[in-house]
């Protein structure tokens, strides 16, 4: 009797080998990593500084001239284009909703924007100079996050510091008979569109394209010689600028 139990034993732990030894291996996986990423907070405040270039034209009217400024006669007109170079520095605050970012921004610029020529008209010995030597825009923007890219738009009020200036010089030999000069700041509105990259942390980098167009004001040019008042318009000013920010609060948030 013991002999056919351990014989029944053996024959059926052969019988589990065989079984198991046709059953595929098991295949052992690692549980699923979940990786962390980041995204760029934009609230906050900013500071930071631009550079770029600008180009402009600017419309000029002849409303009275006193002799020997005789070279317009009042109702002339003419335009000079101008362009130059623009830098300066802006300030500014986020909100963040979501991906939209919110914001407003007050940007000072000084600016070498200018054009020169000799109107066409009389004998054509006046030299006009039209010039923007100075902006500021205070506008609202709207962005929408893209982790840490922001495409924005934005808009507002313009104010440029615009000077012209003449010197009419003698035909026959050239030397100078008579000139002057005048300025004032112009009112406006301004639009506008960028692209921000934040790194680091706490900085970004961009590009930025404004335009503006200021209201129209008269000049009186000239001296003891004689007079020209002028309407001048500046109109069509564009800037494109690179730009590099301090974002105080904002930061690289991980999330999962």
């Amino acid at each position: 009797m013991k002999k056919i139990l351990i014989a029944a034993t053996l024959v059926g732990l052969g019988a589990s080998s065989a079984v198991a030894a046709d059953l595929p291996a098991r295949v052992y996986s690692k549980a699923p990593i979940v990786s962390m990423s980041s995204v760029y907070n934009w609230s906050g405040f900013y500071v930071g500084a631009n550079v770029g270039g600008g180009w402009a034209t600017a419309n000029l009217t002849d409303v009275t001239n006193v002799a020997p400024f005789a070279g317009l006669v009042p109702g002339d007109s003419f335009s000079n284009r101008m362009s130059g170079v623009i830098g300066g520095g802006q300030i500014g605050y986020n909100w963040q909703v979501s991906r939209w970012v919110f914001g407003v921004e007050a940007m000072f610029d000084g600016a070498d924007i200018k054009g020169s020529q000799f109107p066409a008209f009389g004998i054509g010995d006046d030299y006009f100079t039209t010039r923007v030597r100075s902006m500021f825009l205070l506008t609202g923007r709207i962005g929408y996050a893209i982790n840490n890219w922001l495409p924005y738009v934005k808009g507002g009020y313009a104010t440029g510091d615009i000077r012209a200036s003449v010197l009419d010089t003698n035909a026959a030999n050239g030397s100078p008979v008579g000139g002057g000069a005048g300025g004032s700041w112009r009112s406006g509105g301004t639009v506008g569109a960028g692209l921000e990259y934040g790194f680091g942390g706490n900085w970004s980098a961009g590009v930025e394209y404004d335009y503006a167009r200021f209201n129209s004001d008269r000049y009186e040019l000239g001296d003891a010689s004689g007079s020209y008042a002028f309407d001048v318009r500046a109109r069509e000013i564009h800037m494109l600028t690179g730009r590099l920010n301090y974002h105080f609060n904002s930061s690289v948030v991980a999330k999962y």
